[in-house]
């Protein structure tokens, strides 16, 4: 069962994400086009296929055939077969080598990009699309990729390597794999013990092109390893222009002016030259410097970094704000699939692209989904409250409740008054048959009235257990909701909602309740 939730009755969501999920057509002075709808695709269909050289494509094909050698399965080997075909295009999305595949949101942004393909092929003959992963093998910020948030545990690789995740050696990584699935021991079998069995420790890009390729080899997910030299080599143009022109700066410069104007702030800045050099040490800034360019306190002509290039393309990498250009430069892409914050920068990027006579993509942001596990739907059916209010900060909802199931409700007034006309009538009754039983009637009611004592503070402390008991149901819905005071999926690994080890089901659950043109959070009910 799937409901929906808007983004903007939602504080978790930034005004930005909510506006561009919602409607485009504000921001089309930074895009190529609103995107609105499947028919949207086949214009950019024929806005990019043009332009998009068969060479480029022949070099993408076999390379994502050598990287996967003997990986693809029979859903993927079709779809690379059909990516072979001249009126075969893709639709993308990226993200950085997350541990294991996590968070949730992960699976999110793939499954989006396969539903959004499946749609465009079922609109039209004319064109097919593929879905694409592309990894961010040559991001840098190890801190962000680490950890994986699983049954209240963090598990975290620990390694003392910089520079380029996707060339990180194995080193220390079978530890945490071992974390992992410890989790899972108990049974003879399942699904996630095929997933990391025999993954390869090359290095990380493969390992993790590797898992990927299997995590979402049903839905025929091509997964592309970009830190590549023949794809780097299709590139080699943008790179030496960067180099010689350095159009990038005031393209974003300008962008970021009118995106000012218009009321929101810029996402990433720009440097005058947007690329980095790898080599084993990691990824190091190239500079423009009087004599040519700095890189590490070292000076490099113009003439010997376009040689570099010639010879060793693979050894640039660009920043964020090249990525994008040298995904839509080595794929026949039509849209790209991210979070609110990646369509923040993308909408920086529009001059860039421009600058580099490269199409830009239509683009769009990724569903957001709620998962409602057996356990927090019952938590959530003893409180009774909506399901948009559990979102307000934890702290609010527990006064909240407390307010609303004062202990004072058990109004021990009345009884207290009746006991008191009880009392008086006792002592009246035994004056009224014998003076002396005045005291023998005082002490009695003494009593009743300690017993009466025991009775409310017995009715209390019940009353409390109950408040105690959903103040916790609270925290519980909260926790599942907001962990740490972060989305869900943003926070929690999805094999929290596949604790068997079986993910499968999982996976085709959140497929179906995927909706490419929904802008607010869908909510999934899942089964027990």
């Amino acid at each position: 069962m799937t409901t929906t939730i808007s983004r903007k009755a939602l504080s978790s969501f930034s005004a930005f994400s909510s506006a561009f999920g919602q409607d485009q057509t504000p921001f089309s002075a930074f895009i190529q086009q609103p995107f609105g709808s499947v028919t949207d695709l086949t214009t950019q269909a024929k806005r990019k296929l043009p332009t998009y050289a068969s060479t480029s494509r022949k070099v993408l094909t076999d390379t994502i055939a050598q990287q996967l050698e003997n990986q693809l399965s029979d859903a993927q080997l079709s779809n690379l077969e059909l990516l072979r075909e001249e009126t075969t295009m893709t639709v993308t999305t990226g993200h950085q080598l997350t541990l294991f595949g996590g968070p949730l949101f992960l699976l999110y942004k793939v499954l989006h990009v396969v539903k959004l393909a499946r749609s465009f092929n079922e609109s039209q003959t004319e064109f097919k699309a593929v879905p694409v992963f592309w990894l961010a093998s040559e991001d840098h910020d190890f801190e962000e990729i680490q950890s994986a948030q699983l049954f209240n545990k963090n598990l975290k690789w620990e390694t003392e390597q910089k520079g380029a995740v996707g060339r990180f050696g194995m080193e220390n990584y079978d530890l945490v794999l071992d974390e992992l699935k410890a989790f899972f021991t108990t049974k003879e079998a399942c699904e996630l013990l095929e997933l990391v069995k025999n993954l390869p420790d090359t290095d990380y890009a493969i390992h993790y092109q590797q898992l990927m390729t299997r995590l979402f080899a049903d839905f025929g997910v091509l997964v592309v390893q970009p830190d590549d030299q023949a794809l780097k080599q299709l590139f080699a143009p943008v790179l030496k222009r960067e180099i010689t022109e350095q159009p990038s700066l005031k393209a974003v410069q300008e962008t970021n002016e009118r995106l000012q104007k218009a009321g929101w702030s810029p996402q990433a800045q720009a440097r005058a030259c947007n690329l980095f050099l790898l080599d084993a040490t990691g990824r190091h800034r190239i500079d423009p410097s009087a004599n040519g360019f700095t890189i590490d306190g070292k000076v490099f002509t113009k003439e010997e970094l376009l040689a570099l290039v010639e010879q060793h393309p693979e050894s640039f990498s660009p920043n964020v704000i090249l990525r994008p250009v040298y995904q839509e430069t080595i794929l026949p892409n039509l849209a790209y699939i991210g979070g609110g914050g990646e369509m923040a920068y993308w909408i920086q990027l529009k001059g860039v692209f421009d600058a580099h006579n490269t199409v830009y993509p239509l683009i769009q942001q990724r569903n957001s989904l709620l998962l409602i596990d057996g356990a927090t739907a019952k938590r959530m059916e003893k409180i009774g409250w909506e399901l948009a209010r559990f979102f307000e900060p934890k702290e609010q909802l527990r006064k909240s409740y407390l307010l609303e199931h004062d202990a004072d409700q058990l109004n021990m007034e009345a009884i207290q008054e009746q006991f008191q006309t009880l009392r008086l009538a006792m002592i009246t009754k035994a004056k009224e048959i014998d003076v002396s039983l005045e005291s023998f009637a005082e002490a009695e009611t003494v009593r009743m009235s300690k017993q009466l004592e025991v009775y409310e503070q017995r009715l209390l402390k019940q009353l409390k257990q109950q408040h105690e008991q959903a103040l916790k149901a609270i925290d519980g819905v909260c926790d599942r909701f907001l962990p740490g005071n972060v989305l869900q999926e943003r926070a929690l690994h999805w094999l929290n909602f596949a604790p068997s080890g079986d993910y499968s089901g999982l996976m085709a659950t959140i497929e179906t309740a995927m909706d490419p043109f929904e802008s607010d959070l869908i909510v999934v009910e899942l089964k027990n």
